[in-house]
C-alpha cells in the first residue's frame, strides 16, 4: 500500500525561549525545510495537526525551525519527538531522474537478465557508499541476497510491473 505522507524530520528538543526548536532531518532534501512549508506533525499536537515554518536556521549539520503559533519555550517542548511530514505526492516531485523512494523499492520483484526470479525485495540497507536491496528468496532455507544498488548491477527498474532487472557481479549469488 502506498502511503500518504513522507515523514521528513524528528523533532529533538526546544532552543532557547522563543519556540524555535531543533530538528534532526530524514530526508535527502533538506532544502525543503524553507519558510512557508506547511508540515504535518505526528502524533497530532491537541490544538493543531499542520504547522507552518516561519523561519529555518542552518548551522552546519544542525536545522533549527521556527513554527508560527508557536512563540516559547512551553509550547515548543510539546513538540519535542515529533514527526515532521509532507503530502507524498509534495515530496515526489523533488526527486531527481532515476532515484526513488524507498517505498517503491520494497516489495519489486528482482529478476536475473536471464528472467530468474531471485525473490522480493524486503529491505534496504544505507551504507556510506551505496545502498544494498535485502531480497528475500521464494523458496524455502534460502538465504537472503544482498544486492548493492549500484548501475552495474541494477539495469532495469520497473514500478509499474513492479519488477527490477539485474546482472548479478560474479560471486553475488553463491
Amino acid at each position: 500500500m502506498k502511503p500518504k505522507f513522507l515523514t521528513i524530520a524528528q523533532i529533538m528538543h526546544p532552543r532557547g525561549t522563543e519556540g524555535e526548536v531543533k530538528i534532526k532531518s530524514l530526508t535527502d532534501f533538506p532544502s525543503r525545510f524553507k519558510r512557508g512549508l506547511s508540515v504535518h506533525i505526528t502524533p497530532p499536537l491537541l490544538y493543531e495537526e499542520q504547522l507552518t515554518i516561519e523561519n529555518v536556521k542552518f548551522e552546519g549539520r544542525g536545522i533549527t525551525i521556527k513554527f508560527k503559533g508557536i512563540d516559547n519555550r512551553g509550547k515548543a517542548e510539546q513538540l519535542k519527538d515529533c514527526f515532521l511530514r509532507v503530502p507524498l505526492e509534495e515530496a515526489e516531485s523533488l526527486l531527481p531522474k532515476g532515484a526513488y523512494w524507498f517505498h517503491q523499492i520494497i516489495g519489486l520483484e528482482v529478476l536475473t537478465e536471464e528472467g530468474e526470479s531471485l525473490g522480493t525485495i524486503t529491505e534496504i540497507l544505507r551504507t556510506e557508499a551505496n545502498d544494498v536491496y535485502v531480497v528475500s528468496p521464494t523458496g524455502k532455507g534460502a538465504k537472503e541476497i544482498l544486492i548493492p544498488a549500484i548501475k552495474d548491477v541494477v539495469k532495469k527498474i520497473d514500478l509499474n510491473r513492479g519488477k527490477m532487472i539485474i546482472k548479478p557481479l560474479p560471486g553475488l549469488l553463491e
